[in-house]
């Protein structure tokens, strides 16, 4: 009769090793120094990693001021995470080894040429797969830029960016998706799963879903081998976070590309976006999209009906608001009999339609400004039944007026639980934009753009009334 084994520790655990390391040994860390020497230790130095760091390299003393040590062996404590950035795969098992025999449970590998490589990769990282899995530990890569967590101050890619702490979390298969994630406005933690030889889209799932500095989800999907287990685990994390999904090898050429690139098994399309939309995910057509969906649930309330009020300094614009509204199923909301006494009085009376509600006309009969216009029309249309939510085309070039603007929208949107999806001149000035933005809005380059966004917000409120 065979021992029992010893019992493994639960996913959520082990992924707290990736994401919450006390410790981190860097094996194979390179003695170069300065922006472009892929020197991990000193991204972690320079982001301020809370917990201890220990070099791993038998021909230095010292890397970025931290002495070093010939080997994992040597390492004075047993680490929480070992991160393996050499360039040669084949020496790769080997140091696996040492960290395996180090106590080491979570490993990150950095190197590629593996899976996705040629023959050998392959067989080779089918090898490392097997050590892992006989040793109880876990594998994040290879091929991966590994793991960021602001909070800690954890970045274990070798690509610089900055990090701020924003309630998100993205899952992606590729290092330069991780990279241009971290450039953008959005920000929060992230695991690159790289092939995902071990860890893959279900864990990663269940970490953020138990994570509560995670509010909404991101991930790039170029193919995956646990169909089933991903469904399952992403249905249930859906229904208690928002996720957003850009699927990338559409084409039978980006199938092929992805094989080389991560060595994924993809899909066909129709079938991955049909297990998305049943799953409750939103999905994204593109990089753009990405991001406009996450400033969208990280910073609006979901959008409980399909009625849209339209708000615009140009009548030309709102016109193309009524047409995005058609092409995105959603309806242009009909006013209120109290909503309409409230606003005409404001009217010249020449002007016989009230939505799209027009400012400059109603600006210049008025006298008033117009922020004052504005802010008239979004409280009348907030309290309107018949609005479930709002798109407001306002440029930046009246700064003054939209921020005006932009320091009452919080409170009317938490009063209301509506959302104002704010539609700004493509082009603008991304300062002002910006400071737009610190209010704690949901800025779009579009009025398209801005109206399916709200589009998304609607179809995740339905998904969640229909569980």
């Amino acid at each position: 009769m065979s021992e029992p084994q010893p019992a493994m520790p639960d996913s959520l655990a082990q992924m707290k090793l990736f994401m919450e390391p006390r410790s981190i040994a860097v094996v194979g860390a390179t003695r170069q120094s300065g922006p472009d020497s892929f020197n991990i230790v000193e991204r972690l130095g320079s982001h301020g990693y809370r917990g201890r760091v220990y070099p791993v390299n038998p021909r230095a003393d010292s890397i970025a001021g931290i002495k070093a040590y010939p080997d994992v062996a040597s390492v004075p404590e047993k680490v929480d995470l070992a991160v393996i950035p050499v360039w040669e795969r084949s020496a790769v098992p080997a140091l696996i080894e040492q960290c395996i025999h180090a106590g080491i449970r979570a490993i990150v590998v950095v190197t590629q040429g593996f899976a996705d490589g040629d023959a050998e990769g392959r067989q080779l990282q089918d090898r490392i797969s097997r050590m892992a899995q006989d040793a109880g530990v876990r594998l994040l890569g290879p091929n991966s830029l590994g793991v960021a967590n602001p909070y800690l101050g954890l970045n274990t890619s070798f690509v610089p960016h900055r990090m701020e702490k924003i309630p998100l979390g993205v899952i992606c298969q590729s290092g330069l998706f991780f990279s241009h994630l971290r450039s953008m406005p959005i920000l929060g933690k992230g695991i690159d799963l790289g092939n995902g030889c071990d860890v893959h889209f279900a864990e990663a799932l269940e970490y953020y879903e138990n994570d509560p500095q995670t509010r909404v989800i991101l991930l790039h999907v170029e193919g995956t081998n646990e169909g089933r287990r991903f469904a399952e685990v992403a249905g249930r994390v859906s229904r208690k976070k928002p996720i957003v999904a850009l699927k990338s090898a559409r084409s039978k050429e980006g199938v092929a590309a992805a094989q080389s690139h991560t060595g994924s098994l993809s899909s066909k399309d129709e079938v991955v976006r049909a297990a998305l939309r049943q799953c409750g995910i939103a999905q994204a057509e593109n990089i753009e999209e990405l991001e406009d969906l996450a400033k969208a649930f990280l910073r609006l309330p979901l959008m409980k009906g399909r009625r849209v009020a339209i708000v615009s300094m140009s009548g030309g614009a709102g016109v193309m608001l009524v047409d995005a509204c058609g092409e995105q199923g959603l309806k242009v909301a009909e006013p209120s009999p109290e909503t309409r006494d409230k606003l005409r009085p404001l009217l010249p009376p020449w002007m016989h339609g009230m939505h799209p509600l027009d400012l400059w006309p109603i600006t210049a009969h008025s006298g008033l400004s117009l922020s004052e216009t504005a802010l008239i029309g979004l409280r009348a249309f907030m309290a309107d039944p018949n609005v479930d939510g709002v798109v407001l085309a306002f440029g930046t070039v009246f700064i003054e007026e939209a921020l005006r603007i932009a320091d009452a929208l919080p409170a009317l949107m938490e009063t209301y639980r509506k959302p104002v999806s704010w539609w700004t001149a493509t082009g603008a000035d991304g300062e002002r934009e910006a400071a737009i933005e610190k209010r704690g809005l949901a800025v779009f380059h579009g009025g398209e753009r801005a109206v399916r966004a709200l589009r998304k917000l609607a179809d995740y409120w339905e998904f969640l009334q229909a569980c």
